[in-house]
């Protein structure tokens, strides 16, 4: 009779059927633990690269703040309006100061332009009168002709029969040696006597009158 042996080689086959089974049960485990193995692997390298990436991102913004902190440090402090009002006075002042200058300067350059001008004017005159008084013929100086002294010296004047004599001598000869009396007309080296007078004989010599005082 055959029927046992099939019923073992049933038993056989199911056993093997279990065996396999279980096979890929164990197969299919070991992917599916595989699997998230990887997958967690993969979601904590995705988390740490978003993690990176925010940190990356937070350094930028921070470096921006910073910057912007610094910008805003920078920035000169607003002023109020009364610093305002005084600044800008102060400014108009300077600038007053500034134009008043300007203007002191041009008319400071306006005179000294004027004063050369006024000096060439008077060094073109006084060529120009240089010029004149060298080519304008000088009119001759009329020279009174030196008169000599005397020859001789008074005495005195003396009266004889009515008439006056002037006595007088020689500058060679002694006083009294040498005396001579000379009326009107009467001349004595080149001095002809016009008049006798109280204190002076009146001579005519090289056509001028001359008074020789009497002691």
């Amino acid at each position: 009779m055959t029927f046992p042996q099939a019923s073992s080689e049933r038993d056989s086959h199911t056993r093997w059927l279990k065996i396999a089974a279980a096979f890929w049960l164990l197969l299919i485990s070991a992917v599916a633990l595989i699997d998230s193995v990887g997958l967690s692997r993969l979601a904590e390298q995705t988390q740490g690269s978003a993690q990176d990436a925010q940190v990356r991102a937070l350094g930028l913004r921070v470096a921006d703040l910073e910057r912007q902190t610094e910008a805003h440090e920078r920035r000169p402090a607003p002023i109020s309006q009364a610093e305002f009002a005084t600044a800008r006075q102060a400014l108009d002042e300077r600038m007053t100061r500034l134009e008043e200058a300007a203007e002191t300067r041009a008319l400071a350059v306006d005179l000294q332009t004027l004063q050369a001008r006024v000096n060439g004017i008077e060094t073109r005159l006084e060529k120009a009168r240089q010029v004149a008084s060298v080519a304008r013929p000088r009119a001759p100086v009329a020279t009174k002709p030196e008169v000599p002294e005397p020859p001789f010296r008074v005495l005195g004047v003396e009266l004889r029969g009515g008439e006056r004599f002037l006595s007088i001598t020689s500058t060679a000869a002694a006083l009294l040696a040498g005396a001579r009396l000379l009326r009107a007309g009467d001349a004595e080296g080149g001095w002809q006597l016009q008049s006798i007078e109280a204190q002076a004989g009146v001579f005519q010599v090289n056509g001028q009158t001359q008074r020789v005082a009497v002691p």
